[in-house]
């Protein structure tokens, strides 16, 4: 993946990594005791050639985030702190003896909310210790965060303290904390969220279900969910001049701009920073961003030349209008 052109990682979902390569939750990694025996004995032969579960789950994490970093450097890479809900966690190993039962697990326990929790919270502190880790002790400083599904930016100040106290200090080392925006709160108190982090990065998916009231898991809904929808384009629209007009960058993740043309030319006239999308897109999406970058740079020459035009002939009226008062 890091020979092709890009600029970086826009997004690394650390939670694919834990999925992957762990396997367990991390609440069953620091107390073993309360899980059942069969997920105790399943954890006691993953860590065997560790000291502890804990260190077992602290070494795959770092090395799963490690290598990738270590592929595109000293490009960018922004890892998405961990964003499974509820019911993605209690199919962890250990997950069940840890994990509500929401009923709707999508606007439930997750993101921001999950790593402030007094359950949660020392599940958190291991994986900053973690990207701490990967950033002081591997040297890769090219390693960014973002906080995802941050509904309040007092949300976004109070995940930057914990960050702050467990080796991820903001602004330390050029380090960036960038936040998913991806919620109609995000878009809409954008200025306030703006004071807290440095970037933006708008998850299309989640916003098109937020905005749109679908359950993008429902198949019964599936027709409804939509990106390109007129609501959800104002919403993007918005984020991307909001982002702007505080002097932040900002990106979109998600497939629309490699599979409709139209959409990334949206994009485009919107100056968007960035847009990150899955390894096999790549290459097309290039092609079609491109089409569009060009199809813009050629309407601005147009407007200029236009614009040119209309000057000169004003020019021109003035002279002869001049030259019949003379």
């Amino acid at each position: 993946m890091s020979g092709l052109p890009v600029d970086g990682v826009g997004l690394v979902r650390q939670e694919f990594v834990v999925a992957n390569h762990i396997g367990i939750h991390p609440m069953a990694c620091l107390q073993p005791e309360k899980v059942s025996p069969e997920d105790r004995e399943i954890i006691n032969e993953r860590s065997r050639n560790d000291k502890s579960p804990k260190d077992f789950f602290l070494r795959k994490l770092s090395e799963g985030i490690g290598s990738i970093a270590a592929a595109f450097y000293p490009r960018p890479v922004l890892v998405r702190l961990g964003d499974f809900k509820s019911n993605e966690y209690r199919r962890l190993v250990g997950g069940e003896s840890f994990e509500p039962v929401e009923e709707n697990p999508t606007i439930g326990l997750r993101g921001s909310s999950r790593y402030l929790s007094n359950e949660f919270r020392d599940a958190f502190k291991l994986e900053c210790e973690a990207l701490s880790y990967v950033r002081d002790e591997m040297g890769l400083k090219n390693v960014d965060i973002m906080v995802p599904f941050c509904r309040t930016a007092e949300e976004g100040k109070a995940v930057i303290q914990i960050l702050n106290e467990n080796g991820l200090q903001q602004g330390k080392d050029g380090l960036q904390v960038w936040v998913m925006c991806e919620l109609p709160s995000n878009v809409l108190a954008i200025d306030e969220f703006a004071k807290v982090f440095d970037g933006f990065s708008i998850g299309s998916n989640d916003l098109t279900q937020l905005c749109l009231g679908v359950d993008r898991d429902s198949g019964l809904l599936a027709g409804l969910f939509d990106e390109d929808n007129t609501a959800v384009r104002e919403a993007i629209s918005l984020a991307i001049k909001g982002a702007h007009r505080n002097g932040k960058e900002v990106g979109l993740c998600g497939q629309a701009p490699s599979d409709k043309p139209e959409f990334a030319r949206f994009l485009v006239d919107l100056g968007i920073d960035s847009i990150s999308l899955t390894p096999d897109a790549v290459l097309k999406a290039l092609d079609v961003v491109s089409a569009a970058e060009s199809e813009h740079g050629l309407q601005d020459e147009i407007s200029k030349a236009i614009e040119r035009r209309n000057m000169k002939s004003e020019k021109e009226t003035k002279e002869k209008d001049s030259a019949l008062k003379a």
